[in-house]
């Protein structure tokens, strides 16, 4: 990819070392928050770059998160998740 003075984007380095990638960029490669990257030197100077990854997606996330209360609870039936859902919401609702 070459680049141009236009393509330029500015930041500044923290002072724990710390640089922002613009978001502009994160988007445009698809960067997550704990995503790796390798700095590669060249003689223009470092280059940033993703590490190719397999993403997890939202419900994998999600699903990640309440693993362990799932395993918890492996009991409960559909009809005891939805009777607690339509309780936590009536309750909600009169409020």
């Amino acid at each position: 990819m070459s680049t141009s003075h236009k393509d330029n984007l500015r930041g500044k380095i923290f002072p724990k070392g710390q640089v922002v990638i613009p978001a502009l960029l994160r988007k445009k490669y698809n960067i997550q928050i704990g995503d790796p990257i390798v700095f590669a030197l060249s003689d223009e100077g470092i280059l940033l770059k993703p590490v190719a990854t397999a993403k997890t997606g939202s419900a994998e996330k999600l699903f990640g998160i309440y693993a362990s209360h799932r395993a918890a609870h492996d009991g409960l039936s559909q009809t005891d998740i939805t009777r607690s859902v339509e309780d936590g919401f009536t309750e909600e609702w009169k409020k």
